[in-house]
């Protein structure tokens, strides 16, 4: 009895917010839900339970927290389209409520879908879906036309569920889509006579549509205002202004995220928190202003309002105003209620206990967003606040000087202080979350910070504002905002020559991930403590986490999940192998550094030993120059003519040519194709010049085989024979397509599997039903990167191949899930 009375006192001195933040965590691990009806028990539950006494107050709140958590899960579940819906031509009405972002296809934007014209017995409800319409082919190659937020449209759509790739360790777009409430991904299609695509009213208006107008304007007028100014200069202040990071260039993300500065380039915590700040002082100085009070006779500001309640109102005021400005994103979101319950704490006499502060604030946070848990800037902002008021904590209050110079300099000390706190203790989760150590960033967010925070940022708000108001004098305050932000972008360029900026770093052990936090614990107690330098010994083991390294005898082979296309890294002999570096949708848009690079960091690999492009198609070769950019690459090999950007790019190159050899450790690789010989074909003449690699190993055997077709298996048969293309792994050749996999080729190489790297619903409609029964007849395991996401085999000798798929494996309730068997 004893026992359980000191668990239900330790249970009561649990902070229940901190319990609920936890919960919702926990929650979102599940692999599926228990439903509605068991959801709304657990919340009636804890709610409840809440009113009890302490230690029942803190129980409730953890069931009450596990009812809301998944009865949220439960409900954007439910909206999400229908299977069979999938595919299907449906008439839609809606009104596009969200900002339009062009690409070089076409356009993207969010529809809130009110119903449907035809079918009208299927339609999907009212649901938001995220929409696609693209430019014109061939003699019909005319772009969309302009879409503006706020528009009712009747479209001829073609949806289907959220589904994307999906990899250990990189963002998770399913779990943002589900975040956001987007139920379907589609795009428009050509309607005829009833069913065409046309715009039905101009202006449907609801708060989020006035919203998005007012930033579409701004976006516009900006963009007119910054006319001669380098692309990056007008994106960097676009994005400040309202949040749009498209408008910044892909390869300007790179510098901004190796120099660890990403986080000021958007609409950060930090904008709006300073924002927040300039609104509540201006508002202290209206209420104490004599000239205000002399006019507001009898009844003076203070009167009505207290000073402090001010401040507080007009800061949140302009916190939430910003946000919406911005887009109301996800992040803006946990930042505003951040701000309201921290006010509310500090206007209640509550705020002795940041404990108890940030807990309540991390527990609204995930009430508005049961989800927020999973994004790494929830612990980022949580973990940055908590340094610093640890650090703070200690130091007795000093009262202001009279001194101008001796007041800048406790500003400046202060500042230097709090960007200490702040980037000791993101650099576990730095390396927790991203992977990589920025090294370049103390002294890149020691000039950036202020420089954006102070000037750039405001500075751009209020040009954006009057550029609207007034022309000359918005275009004037633009203009030296993106002369500092010029400034800005020379200087992390010279303080990162080359992209040396950032040194990626295996995602640490929970051992050293642990023994990180005490460190910064130790090095921030706000009390004296013996030795305190030595806390920063704790930080090495982060640095030092062991790579999973490649097998020396046995072969591992990962199928990254890139869409529609191909990329499979080998690791072997002690070394990597990349093989094909999938697909390039856009200019700013490429496998390359959307995916691979990111995976492969996430590994803590920073080089290659090898890198092959199979051939010339941008489902194979488009990331090529991505990996070759933000790696180092040994060599690379390719068909692809003397003269193109990746052959001049690489170090050394060479082409892949029939019965070359070579070895690692005890791992021979061997190109069976393509020859010296022209290549006749009546198909893609780059399909034919596919590089064929075979990789045997004492564990097993691997064929990669590019997206040679039935002639270059018959080729391959001719010339090798059965023994010689026989195989445990075959990668698909040609994703599957009707070209490839004969029945004569898969017979000869019998792998006991094979990788299928497809697109989920791909207009190819690889892999086709047909090739796919020829597999399944002949009892091949199929993995396929639509159903399974990313794939890793592992061949040891004497064991079967070992597969590890990462839809499946790693399962979560919000993943989309299909049949590996269905064409």
């Amino acid at each position: 009895m004893q026992q359980i009375a000191s668990l239900i006192r330790r249970l009561g001195a649990t902070p229940p917010g901190a319990l609920f933040v936890a919960v919702c965590w926990g929650v979102q691990q599940l692999p599926a839900l228990p439903g509605r009806a068991a959801s709304i028990l657990l919340l009636a539950l804890g709610l409840t339970m809440m009113p009890l006494g302490r230690p029942a107050m803190v129980i409730g709140t953890g069931l009450a927290a596990a009812g809301w958590a998944t009865l949220r899960g439960e409900q954007r579940l439910a909206e999400r389209l229908a299977p069979a819906l999938e595919g299907r031509d449906l008439t839609v009405i809606g009104v596009v409520d969200e900002l339009p972002q062009p690409f070089d296809r076409g356009l993207r934007f969010r529809l809130r879908i009110e119903r449907c014209v035809s079918p009208a017995d299927a339609c999907p409800g009212p649901v938001v879906a995220r929409v696609s319409w693209y430019r014109g082919f061939g003699r019909d190659a005319s772009a969309p036309p302009a879409v503006r937020p706020g528009e009712r449209w009747q479209l001829n759509l073609r949806l289907r569920r959220p589904h994307a790739t999906l990899n250990p360790g990189l963002f998770d777009a399913e779990l943002r889509a589900l975040e956001d409430g987007v139920a379907a991904n589609g795009h428009v299609r050509k309607g005829v006579g009833e069913r065409a695509n046309r715009r039905i009213d101009a202006f449907a208006v609801t708060p989020r549509t006035v919203v998005e107008r007012l930033r579409e304007t701004l976006r516009d007028r900006m963009s007119q205002g910054l006319d001669g100014w380098p692309l990056q200069v007008r994106g960097v202040l676009i994005a400040l202004v309202i949040g749009d990071q498209a408008a910044i260039p892909g390869q300007w993300w790179e510098v901004f995220n190796r120099t660890g500065i990403g986080h000021l380039m958007s609409i950060s915590g930090l904008h709006i928190t300073m924002l927040a700040a300039l609104g509540a002082g201006m508002a202290g100085r209206a209420w104490k202003s004599a000239w205000l009070a002399a006019r507001m006779g009898p009844w003076p500001l203070p009167s009505l309002l207290p000073v402090q309640y001010a401040r507080w109102a007009f800061g949140l005021a302009v916190g939430f105003g910003y946000s919406a400005l911005a887009g109301w994103g996800i992040p803006a979101q946990r930042t505003c209620w951040m701000l309201a319950i921290a006010g509310l704490a500090l206007l209640g006499g509550r705020a002795r206990s940041p404990v108890a502060v940030l807990s309540t604030a991390g527990a609204v946070v995930c009430a508005f967003d049961p989800w927020a848990p999973l994004a790494a800037g929830f612990w980022l902002s949580f973990a940055a606040v908590a340094a610093i008021i640890l650090y703070g904590s200690g130091r007795a209050h000093r009262p202001a000087s009279d001194d101008a110079p001796a007041r800048w300099r406790g500003v400046i000390v202060e500042a230097l202080r709090t960007q200490y706190a702040a980037t000791l203790v993101l650099l576990p989760l730095g390396v927790l979350f991203f992977s990589s150590v920025a090294l370049v960033s103390p002294i890149a967010n020691a000039f950036a910070i202020p420089l954006v925070s102070v000037l750039i940022a405001p500075l751009a708000l209020a040009g954006a504002a009057l550029v609207i108001l007034w022309t000359s004098a918005g275009t004037m305050l633009l203009g030296l905002a993106g002369w500092l932000t010029r400034m800005l972008l020379a200087a992390l360029e010279w303080i990162d020559p080359g992209g040396i900026g950032s040194l990626a770093i295996a995602s640490p052990t929970a051992g050293a991930l642990c023994l990180s936090a005490l460190g910064c614990m130790w090095l921030l107690s706000p009390i004296p403590v013996p030795g305190r330098a030595v806390g920063a010994l704790a930080l090495l083991p982060l640095l030092f986490t062991p790579l999973q390294a490649p097998p020396e005898r046995g072969l591992r082979l990962t199928a990254i999940d890139i869409g529609q296309g191909m990329a499979v890294l080998v690791e072997t002999g002690g070394r990597r192998l990349l093989y094909d570096t999938g697909p390039r949708i856009g200019a700013d848009n490429d496998a390359g550094s959307r995916v691979i690079v990111p995976f492969l960091r996430a590994r803590g690999i920073r080089a290659l030993d090898a890198l092959v492009v199979s051939h010339l198609d941008l489902d194979h070769s488009g990331g090529a120059l991505a990996v070759l950019r933000n790696l180092q690459v040994d060599w690379v090999a390719s068909s692809l003519p003397a003269d193109h950007e990746i052959v001049t790019t690489a170090s050394r190159h060479f082409a892949c040519r029939r019965g070359q050899q070579w070895r690692w450790g005890d791992t021979r690789f061997e190109w069976l194709h393509p020859g010296s010989e022209s290549v006749n074909v009546t198909r893609s003449p780059t399909n034919a010049r596919s590089c064929v690699l075979r990789i045997d190993t004492p564990a097993g055997s691997a064929l990669l085989a590019g997206d040679i077709e039935a002639a270059q298996e018959r080729a391959l048969l001719e010339r090798f024979g059965t023994a010689s293309l026989r195989a445990d792994v075959l990668l698909a050749p040609h994703h599957g397509s009707t070209t490839s996999s004969t029945p004569e080729f898969l017979d000869a190489v019998a792998p006991a599997v094979a990788i299928f790297q497809v697109g989920y619903r791909n207009r190819y409609r690889h892999p086709n039903p047909k090739v796919l029964d020829r597999y399944i007849e002949r009892g091949i395991e199929i993995l396929r990167s639509d159903a399974h996401a990313a794939i890793t085999l592992q061949l040891r000798a004497g064991e079967p191949p070992r597969a590890t798929r990462w839809r499946v494996d790693e399962r979560r309730y919000w993943r989309v899930r299909m049949d590996a068997g269905a064409g």
